[in-house]
This record gives C-alpha cells, structure tokens and sequence, in this order.
C-alpha cells in the first residue's frame, strides 16, 4: 500500500478567496500523480470560470469531473459505475456550493476506505458558515487553512474574509449567496482583513 493513501482519511483545504486553495489542491493531486494511487477528481458544475481546476493565473491546472452541485450522490454513482478502476483518493474542489447531502456522501466514501481531499471556503461573503465546509471540517483528520493579504487600499494585514464588490461597492447581506466571478456579473472578490471587511444591511423603513 502507498504510503500517501490513508483509508477513511479526510483532508481539507480551505481559506478565503486569494488564498492559494486552488493552487495548494492541485500541487497536491500533481504530486499524486507519481505514486501509484489512483485517484479521481470532482468539482460543481455551478462553477463555470473554467472546465476544470485552475489558479488565477492558469498556469497550473487539473482535470476534473462536473457534477450537478445538487446532486452530490452523483460521486458514488460514478465510482459504482467504475468499480475496476479501484480509485484510492477522491478529490473535490469548490465543495462549498454542493448541497448539503454532500457530508452524506464523504461520511459513506470514508466508511469505505477512500482517502479524500477537499477543497473550499469555509465562510461566506457573508462571513457565515459556508454550505457544507463546516461540516467537513470538523470531520477532518488534516485541515490546512490558507490566508490572503488584505486588499484594501495600502493595508498589508493579514485576510481571513471574503469581500464581494458590486460595482465597486460591498455587497449587501441581502445579496445572493451565490455569485461566480466572470460569470457576466459586475461583481469581483477581494480578501480583507477583519478592519477592512465591509457588509452593509438594509434597515426597516421607519
């Protein structure tokens, strides 16, 4: 057995966004791929920036599979669907856009002896507990939290929250949870320290 696959291991990547996650998960999967694991890779089809895992900057990239992020079940479909294979280590990547179902799923692939890794954020533009990151996290046996630099005009602190701009202004709270970045949109993200991070709320009319 190799010794970089451990049956039943969890593994999460997370941070805010501009931290690295996706370049420290694909590193990750690169390295992998000269053991002799096999290994197998999903992301949600919700992202569309790209086909499959890339850095900003696109000169690292990996291969993925899309699933429908509502139908996370989808994962053991595929695997049952491709039993000799015998995949070891299964990744997936932005797992804070899938349903919730998706803690099922990671808890029935640890049960059966798969090695996981995962990628996402923990927290909202909101900063608020992310889809099902929360809960993958506090399963995990191996987390890896990533920072970014603040942003914020002439501020060097270190980031650990995500500010969504909407023509340059901060979203309100009251904006939709989920907004991807090149999708059309007029909106981008930025990392922000704690002194920088702005999230404006609409007030009852008197």
């Amino acid at each position: 057995m190799s010794s970089v696959y451990k049956p039943g291991y969890l593994e999460v990547i997370f941070g805010c966004m501009k931290s690295g996650k996706s370049e420290q998960f694909i590193n990750r999967f690169k390295k992998l791929a000269h053991s002799k694991c096999k290994t197998l890779i999903f992301k949600p089809a919700v992202n569309v920036r790209e086909p499959g895992i890339a850095t900003r900057a696109h000169d690292i990239t990996l291969n993925a599979f899309v699933i429908d992020e509502n139908r996370p079940e989808d994962i053991i479909r595929y695997l049952m669907e491709n039993k000799g294979t015998q995949f070891q280590i299964i990744g997936i990547d932005e797992a804070q856009f899938f349903d919730i179902k998706l803690v099922e799923i990671v808890d029935n692939l640890l049960r059966n002896d798969y090695h996981l890794i995962i990628s996402g954020l923990l927290l909202s533009f909101k900063a608020e507990p992310f889809g099902p990151m929360p809960y993958l996290v506090g399963r995990a046996h191996e987390i890896t939290k990533l920072t970014a630099i603040c942003e914020y005009k002439d501020c060097s602190r270190i980031a650990t929250l995500t500010q969504r701009l909407i023509n340059n202004e901060p979203a309100n709270y009251d904006s939709p949870l989920v907004l991807i970045e090149g999708s059309g949109q007029t909106e981008r993200y930025e990392p922000r320290c704690i002194h920088h991070y702005i999230l404006p709320r609409n007030h009852p009319k008197e």
